[in-house]
């Protein structure tokens, strides 16, 4: 059990180490990647929202409902190699 804590542990260490820092940057195609995990974890009908990045900043279209907009720009602004979010979604009730 001790052997498997720290191998979690170590695991957990090796992670931090390699998350992005503030003025790194990021490849377009990783973080359509993450935005559309993102997405997917925020968002009932996540598939209908379109997702455009260019050299950090993102742009979404698509229905949003009203009661996920203010969670979604919460999270995307807070997301890893994003530098600014512009959201031209529908918002719908």
């Amino acid at each position: 059990m001790r052997i498997l804590l720290l191998g979690v542990a170590i695991a957990w260490i090796a992670y931090s180490f390699r998350r992005t820092t503030p003025g790194e940057r990021i490849d377009d195609d990783v973080l359509v990647t993450r935005v559309r995990f993102a997405l997917d974890q925020l968002l009932e009908h996540a598939g209908s929202v379109n997702i455009a990045v260019q050299d950090g900043r993102v742009t979404l279209t698509g229905p949003v409902a009203q009661a996920e907009l203010r969670r979604l720009k919460r999270a995307l602004r807070s997301l890893s190699g994003v530098c600014a979010l512009e959201c031209r979604v529908h918002v719908h009730a």
